[in-house]
Formats: C-alpha cells, structure tokens, sequence
C-alpha cells in the first residue's frame, strides 16, 4: 500500500481481509506479503520527478513482507541518491504519514490564530514573519493564508484520531490535530469577514476579482481548496465574481470555467479583488 491510511489499517484491516479471502478460496496464505511504503509525490510540474527522486519509508507486517518491498522500491526509487528507509512495523510508516500532514496542518493553523492577533494588533503579520525568520532557527516559521486545501492536510489529522480511538482502543482523541483541522476550516470565513470589515456596506452586484482558486501556487489541483469558502460566501452576498487561474480552466466543484486571460480581465474595473497567496 501506498496511499494515506489511518495507523493500523495494514496490519488490522488489509492483512485480515487478503488472508479471510484466501482461504475462502482454499489458497495458502504463506505466501502473502503485505506492505506499506506511503507516496510523498509533490503536485505540479515537479509530480514525475518526485516519484523517483524522493525519501521513502517502508515497512512490512513481517521480515518477508518487509524485504518484498525494499526490493520493490529500490526498482523505482534513485536510493544510490535518496536512500530507503526502514521502520519498525507498518503502524509506524501509516503514523509517519499522517503524523507529518498534520505537522504541517498545525502549523498552518498555528498563524492562522496569529494572523487574526495580528489584524487585531494593527500589525502587518508577514512584515513580522519576515523578522523571525531572519533568526536560523527559525526561518522555517510558515506565513499565514486563506486556509488548507487539498487532499491530505484537512483530513489526515482525522485519520489519525480515528485509528487511535477505533483500532487502537484509546479512550482520548487527538484533540490538537482536530482542532487544526476545525481552525483552518473555517479560515476562508475569516477572510470574508474581514474583507467585510473592510469594505463596509453590502456586497450585493459588486465586481469582485479572485486571482488563483487551485489550493496551491503552480498547481491546477482545486480538491478542497479554501478559495472555494471564500467564492461561496461572495455568492450568497450577490456579488458579481471573476475568476483567473492559469492553471486551471474549469473549476469543477464549482461548476464554472476560469478566465486564463490576464490582461483581458484587467481591463475591466472592479470594486475588490482578492490574491489567494496560496
């Protein structure tokens, strides 16, 4: 397996299911090996690059299933470059997963409650950020946004609580990673609440231009992105939107095509425009 699992699925849920159908069908279940090394693939330009060129881990259900795959891996992977490595059981490479979705979902979540500080404070957030990050040991502190998008960080710290109350028994969810996940949601509803606190009275037949509705920068991905909030709040108030994206023509959640003519839409007027910094 490869995809994004809750802890525990390799080895409480698949192994069973493979082992409950052989022998349904009177096969040996001896030669069964499972295993799981999680894809760590980047969207856009850089998605084939990073199949090969990428770290991997991997781990089996047991020492056969394990080798399996550090034999499979190494005839896709560069590991002369990017070497392989191995964990303990397939719970631990299914926690590593999520476990560094939901670092960087928390984070992300972390400025959010900054940045809300910040346009309370009267202080320019990334003029702040930019500060810090001049300090080594922490330039990697993250700038604030419209929200998370995406397939994996809105829903991986859930994953994560999930398996640890249902697979492994836990009376306590993640209560963190759940709250990240419930800040960020609700991110592209701060933005418009502040554009309205901004931009007093109604919104009803305004020229509103959104520029970039993919959930990330140099990406055509628009699974879950937070721009989509943002769109549907700007629809209920009556406003008249337009939209630019060049990587994506049709936004397929929404039902509507986007403009990839810059200069053609900037010769219209318009009352607001929004740039998603994603």
């Amino acid at each position: 397996m490869e995809t994004t699992v809750p802890p525990g699925t390799s080895e409480k849920i698949v192994k069973p299911i493979l082992e409950e159908c052989l022998s349904k069908r009177g096969l040996s279940k001896d030669e069964l090996k499972v295993g799981h090394s999680y894809e760590r693939v980047m969207p856009g330009p850089k998605y084939i690059d990073s199949i090969q060129n990428f770290y991997r881990v991997f781990a089996g259900t047991d020492e056969t299933s394990a080798q399996a795959v550090e034999q499979f891996l190494k005839t896709v992977i560069r590991t002369d470059e990017y070497p392989l490595t191995r964990l303990g059981n397939t719970n631990a490479t299914e926690m590593a997963k999520v476990l560094e979705n939901s670092f960087r979902a928390m984070n992300i979540a972390f400025m959010v409650e900054w940045s809300r500080f910040a346009e309370e404070a009267g202080v320019d957030i990334y003029e702040v950020v930019n500060a810090i990050r001049l300090r080594p040991t922490h330039k990697n502190i993250m700038l604030p946004g419209l929200g998370v998008g995406g397939y994996c960080l809105t829903k991986d710290p859930l994953l994560a609580s999930w398996a640890k109350m249902n697979l492994f028994g836990s009376s306590e969810r993640l209560h963190q990673s759940e709250k990240g996940v419930q800040i960020n949601d609700k991110m592209p509803l701060y933005a418009f609440e502040f554009l309205q606190s901004q931009y007093p009275g109604p919104l009803e037949g305004k020229k509103v231009l959104l520029l970039g509705v993919s959930y990330l920068n140099d990406v055509g991905d628009t699974r879950y992105t937070p721009v989509e909030g943002f769109y549907d709040q700007l629809e209920i108030e009556g406003a008249a939107i337009a939209l630019h994206d060049p990587h994506v023509l049709y936004w397929e959640e929404k039902d509507v095509w986007v403009n990839q003519d810059l200069d053609k839409l900037l010769e219209q007027e318009y009352d607001l425009s929004y740039y998603n910094r994603a």
